[in-house]
């Protein structure tokens, strides 16, 4: 890996985030996050992303499947997932990381310039990590350029990131989509077999997580057997969609809590729970403590009353605005 060009987009990503925290950037499809501290393997939700580790390095867990990704690998997921991640950072070496959302239309249109026939074997692989290549690094580099210039509000810096910012992106799509494990993107982007089925019923729970979720309908919706839609629902997020819907609930919970300042009665109800006690014994079983001795575990950590908390952040990190 050029040393160089990582050590430029590193010195771009420290002047974006200073201190620990994940900040939003002038696109709101990119993030950048700083630890100064290990943080035990814990439940995130990520979005369809692009994940690049510039120094220290995260480890995912999804299933049986591990995933470490770091200077040398970055790591994408195409759809919506929750598991299971570890940070390795310290204050000599804290780890610093880019998140890039996935435009879904921006793929298609990029899709449809391409002349892809990815093999079946490839689509499957909805999660992984892959060597981080110059040619990845190169746009990435030119990014964070115009997200970190010296003077963000010059004239120049702001017709950088409009006649640039969005081109940017694309470049760093394709060269995705072109890697050894495009084929992901390319099924989803295309709306191909299985995988964009699967995607499809990802985005009505999402939309409809609070609600009474029939599975047997999802299946029907698909055409497919309940023994079927289990078998491919699981192969693609390494867990039933009964279990899905109960992670993203408490995680939504977790959110409204830290974010909006909801107790866990109110935040238990607008997630879809009748009964706090089972709620409150989901969330311990999940996060490892009470719902309140989460938001005060978070909250003593950075010292905030107000915070902003994003379902696809690292564990136990916090969402604050780029200054």
């Amino acid at each position: 890996m050029p040393k160089n060009k990582l050590k430029s987009i590193i010195e771009y990503a420290t002047r974006i985030v200073p201190t620990p925290s994940v900040r939003s950037t002038r696109l709101p499809q990119v993030t950048v996050s700083r630890a100064e501290r290990n943080w035990p393997r814990k439940p995130v939700l990520y979005q369809p992303k692009i994940v690049i580790v510039l120094q220290g390095a995260k480890r995912g867990y999804i299933g049986d499947r591990i995933y470490t990704y770091d200077a040398d690998n970055y790591f994408v997921t195409a759809i919506q997932m929750p598991f299971e991640c570890e940070t390795f950072g310290s204050e000599e070496n804290p780890l610093l990381a880019i998140a890039i959302n996935i435009e879904l239309p921006i793929l298609r249109e990029l899709v449809l310039q391409l002349d892809m026939k990815p093999s079946r074997d490839k689509m499957k692989e909805v999660s992984y990590a892959t060597p981080l290549t110059p040619e990845i690094l190169d746009p990435v580099e030119r990014l964070m350029a115009i997200l970190a210039p010296a003077s963000e509000n010059s004239e120049d810096a702001l017709c950088d990131l409009k006649m640039l910012g969005g081109q940017l992106l694309r470049e760093i799509y394709y060269r995705v989509l072109r890697g050894p494990h495009g084929g992901a993107l390319y099924a989803l982007a295309t709306r191909h077999g299985h995988l964009s089925e699967m995607n499809s019923v990802l985005e009505y729970i999402h939309e409809k997580y609070a609600t009474d979720i029939n599975v047997e309908d999802m299946a029907r919706s698909l055409n497919m057997s309940a023994t079927m839609f289990h078998q491919h629902f699981k192969e693609l997020t390494a867990t039933s969609p009964i279990q899905y819907v109960k992670s993203l609930r408490l995680h939504k919970a977790k959110i409204f809590m830290f974010q909006d300042g909801l107790n866990a009665s109110e935040a238990s109800e607008k997630v879809g729970y009748n009964s706090l006690s089972q709620f409150s014994r989901e969330f311990k079983r999940m996060f490892g403590n009470s719902p309140t001795e989460e938001v005060a575990r978070m909250r003593s950590i950075y010292g905030m009353d107000q915070a902003v908390l994003e379902d696809s952040v690292i564990a136990g990190q916090t969402l604050v605005a780029s200054k």
